[in-house]
């Protein structure tokens, strides 16, 4: 697959997606960085005929047009999450790609790996009983007088960034939409949530709490627990290490480790959006998956608002 990239000078492209582009040989069309305040190079990438698909990382407000720019200019998209800043925003894009018969695919690259599908088979084979709770925690002390546009209207705060880490796994592990949530935020002075912790009711006796923050200790951890076994998984969102990494599995019989592969995450999402477009797979995280994330997360985010 052709690739253009709508924000070259990002850290995320950078570091993880053009190594990811490199590993399983598809080629790098053209990158695109802003010339100033002007975002014409962007439009330039869109009428390449050399590329296939365009990877969008830009600052979270810039999502949904440039999203629709690249549908109207035939092209697919994998877009950063979160893939829109609302939930009729996200829909709109996806009816868009329907329309056009193109791919759009939120870049959430934690399914991807070895461990997390090995955390979800444990729970759809019954290993871990009925689901009852989880947790997740996300968090580093971020600059908070950077500047950085995750800190302003332009990224919209910790529960857009990272909230899909804490609040997706337990959307995979439910396969339904949750049925209540709270939340309450720590806010700057723009009124954007730099700390936020909640609670989610994924019905069925399943709940999950999480935390997301830019303002507290480095932490990334996961733990699900069920009525015959508890999952603990050390460094959850890293976002799986490329050696063998572990799971801690306690059950009923007593404590075990299992050991599973190491992989490069982020290349086997691109695999994978390379098997969507040609039709050789269907999402693992669709359209479904992201209009209720981006529910979720508008209800969490509503709640959080005293």
């Amino acid at each position: 697959m052709r690739w253009g990239v709508l924000g070259a000078g990002s850290r995320i492209y950078a570091k993880s997606l053009a190594p990811a582009f490199a590993a399983v040989g598809h080629t790098v069309a053209a990158e695109a960085r802003r010339d100033g305040e002007s975002v014409a190079p962007y439009s330039d990438v869109l009428r390449r005929s050399d590329v296939d698909a365009v990877y969008i990382p830009l600052p979270n407000d810039m999502h949904a047009d440039w999203i629709h720019h690249a549908l109207e200019a035939g092209k697919h998209v994998l877009c950063e999450k979160p893939l829109t800043l609302s939930p009729q925003q996200t829909a709109e894009v996806f009816d868009h790609a329907e329309t056009v018969d193109r791919v759009v695919l939120e870049a959430y690259m934690w399914p991807h790996h070895p461990r997390a599908r090995r955390l979800i088979e444990l729970s759809s084979v019954g290993e871990l009983g009925t689901l009852q709770s989880g947790t997740a925690r996300f968090s580093w002390p971020m600059n908070l007088a950077s500047g950085d546009h995750r800190l302003d209207q332009r990224g919209a705060g910790a529960l857009f960034d990272v909230g899909i880490y804490c609040l997706a796994p337990f959307l995979l592990l439910s396969g339904r939409e949750p049925v209540a949530c709270a939340s309450s935020a720590v806010r700057n002075t723009d009124g954007i949530d730099i700390t936020m912790s909640g609670w989610v009711d994924w019905g069925a006796g399943f709940t999950s709490s999480f935390h997301v923050s830019f303002d507290a200790p480095s932490t990334r951890a996961l733990t699900v627990s069920g009525s015959e076994g508890h999952v603990s998984v050390p460094d959850m969102f890293v976002p799986g290490s490329p050696e063998p990494s572990d799971l801690l599995i306690t059950g009923r019989e007593g404590d075990r480790v299992e050991v599973c592969d190491g992989a490069n995450a982020y290349a086997g999402m691109v695999q994978h959006f390379a098997a969507v477009v040609a039709g050789d797979a269907t999402p693992v995280f669709g359209r479904l998956q992201s209009e209720r994330l981006a529910r979720l997360i508008q209800a969490l985010h509503t709640a959080s608002v005293r």
